[in-house]
């Protein structure tokens, strides 16, 4: 179990710190890329490492809960970015 964790925390550490030395080294797309592979990968590792998820039958209400969350979290997003470009759009015209 110990393992476990220290496994998670080290991707972690090395997820956070690929991002720091990538704005040292690359390009804007580059760098824009590796950011959201790296932060998307560390929410990963938290789910399945840190807070135990697991894709099991039994654990169906969390899978359940979770893609809620996404779903609401992506419409407030979208909303959001959407808003700002018709506002930005209409008063800057």
């Amino acid at each position: 179990m110990k393992n476990k964790y220290l496994f998670g925390f080290l991707c972690s550490i090395i997820l956070t710190i690929i991002p720091f030395i990538s704005i040292l080294l690359a390009s804007k797309t580059i760098i824009l890329l590796i950011l959201i592979t790296c932060g998307i990968l560390q929410v990963i590792i938290h789910l399945f490492y840190f807070l135990d998820f697991s894709l099991y039958l039994k654990y169906k209400w969390y899978l359940m809960s979770l893609l809620f969350t996404l779903i609401i979290i992506s419409i407030l997003v979208t909303g959001s970015i959407w808003i700002m470009y018709h506002m930005c759009k209409n008063l800057l015209v």
